[in-house]
């Protein structure tokens, strides 16, 4: 199976060199990856990097932020399954491996959605989110119960005649768009119960910014009279379905990403660093739950 793997990126080559090496060791029998690094115009080194990476299509052109970088990759991609990963996230050992037999086992399934390990800068834990296959109601009220690290779509979502890109305009939302678009069209998504993917919170993200909380204010806002009525039975059955599924309830595990070695030529250690998880939560501070 080949997979396409989207990076927009811009002026982060710090994480994106751990981002690659979290992409590069992917590659095993029966998974092809293809990583293609869409830079907006970087002067920290990133278009001189990318030259010495011949295992990744690096792009240079400029863009209309984010979303439009990802729309230009996912145009230039060949995969038979998509997605993004943004500079400051990594994948973990065997995510593809699994997302692979997954898709081969469930051929009913458009899209897949893991579960995601949020850490700190320098690879700590934080907390972890465990994915949720959103309904109707919960994307119409602006919520995302998916993180875009540990999501994974075949391609005919996005190329063709019945392909649907996201949406420049959106900022900080284009994730819940086109989940919302994706949606209105019959797409089916699956859960695979795994951690497939870190994301770093280091306070400067896009989905935390004065931007983000215009946008979903903009959403709210624009609900109807009787969708705000019954909002509360909405988050209601959601909780009630994140009970079932286990979402509040996990075991002390272990995780291994790559991390910053400023003594190595890469600037990256030469391999993932084991951490373990004695006491693991799923409250994001500062994040809605």
């Amino acid at each position: 199976m080949k997979f396409t793997v989207v990076t927009p990126s811009f002026g982060q080559l710090h994480y994106l060199r751990l981002n690659a090496a979290s992409i590069a060791d992917q590659r095993a029998p029966g998974v092809e990856v293809e990583h293609i690094v869409q830079d907006g115009g970087s002067k920290d080194g990133t278009r001189e990097w990318l030259l010495t990476r011949p295992d990744i299509r690096g792009i240079a052109e400029a863009d209309n932020g984010m979303y439009d970088a990802i729309n230009r990759g996912l145009q230039k991609g060949g995969g038979e399954v998509f997605s993004w990963l943004n500079c400051d996230e990594q994948y973990l050992p065997g995510t593809l491996a699994a997302v692979r037999g997954f898709f081969e086992q469930h051929p009913e399934a458009d899209m897949v959605a893991g579960d995601t390990l949020v850490v700190d800068s320098s690879g700590e834990y934080h907390c972890h989110r465990k994915a949720v296959v959103p309904t109707t109601g919960i994307l119409r009220l602006g919520r995302t119960p998916v993180q875009s690290c540990s999501l994974f779509f075949r391609a005919k979502l996005v190329k063709g005649e019945g392909g649907i890109l996201f949406d420049p305009q959106w900022k900080a939302m284009g994730d819940w768009a086109w989940l919302r678009d994706q949606d209105a069209r019959g797409a089916r998504m699956l859960r695979l119960p795994r951690f497939l993917a870190t994301f770093v919170d280091d306070g400067g993200n896009l989905g935390m910014s004065p931007r983000a909380v215009q946008e979903t204010r903009a959403v709210y806002g624009a609900l109807s009279p009787w969708h705000r009525a019954t909002e509360y039975l909405v988050r209601g059955a959601d909780y009630a379905r994140k009970i079932m599924d286990g979402y509040y309830s996990q075991k002390p595990f272990d995780y291994a990403i790559y991390d910053t070695d400023t003594n190595a030529p890469s600037g990256v250690s030469a391999q993932r660093r084991t951490r373990h998880v004695a006491k693991p939560t799923w409250h994001w501070k500062g994040r809605a739950h």
